[in-house]
C-alpha cells in the first residue's frame, strides 16, 4: 500500500501543476486506492427506515371569527387593557379554555387605552363602532 501512495505521488509531482491540478492528484488517489476505500456507499444500499410516533398530545384547533363594528355585551369573566389592535385580543380568546366569544373596545372609548373582554359564553351581536367581536367557533 505504501509502494502505491509513492508511486500515486511521484507521478501526480512530474506530471501534474500545483495548486491548479490538485484536483487531478485526488481523483488518480482515488483510482490507484480504490473508490470504495475512500467512500462508504453501504448506508446507500439499505433501505430507509422512517420513524412515526403518534402525537402525545392534541394541539385544539379553533375558528375565531372577527365581527367589526358589533359589541357581545355581558357574560365577561375578564376584562384587561391591551394593546391598540383586535387581533391581539382574538388570540387571548384563542389561548384561554374558557373563552366563548371576545370584545375589543377600541382605545377612546372606555379610557386612553383599547380594553379586551373575555366571554364566558357568546353574547348576541349588537350594532356598535367602538368594537370588534368575536366567536370561538
Amino acid at each position: 500500500m505504501k509502494l502505491t501512495i509513492v508511486a500515486a505521488w511521484q507521478y501526480a509531482k512530474k506530471n501534474f501543476v500545483f495548486p491548479r491540478n490538485i484536483i487531478f492528484f485526488g481523483l488518480a488517489l482515488l483510482l490507484i486506492l480504490g473508490f470504495s476505500t475512500a467512500v462508504n456507499l453501504l448506508p446507500l444500499a439499505q433501505p430507509a427506515i422512517a420513524q412515526v410516533t403518534p402525537l402525545s398530545t392534541t394541539i385544539p384547533r379553533f375558528t375565531v371569527t372577527a365581527e367589526f363594528g358589533r359589541d357581545r355585551a355581558g357574560s365577561d369573566y375578564s376584562g384587561f387593557p391591551i394593546e391598540p389592535f383586535a387581533s391581539v385580543c382574538q388570540q387571548s380568546c384563542i389561548n384561554d379554555n374558557r373563552c366563548s366569544a371576545y370584545t375589543y373596545v377600541r382605545p377612546g372609548v372606555q379610557g386612553a387605552s383599547a380594553v379586551c373582554y373575555l366571554k364566558t359564553i357568546a353574547p348576541a351581536s349588537t350594532p356598535n363602532s367602538c368594537c370588534v367581536s368575536g366567536v370561538k367557533l
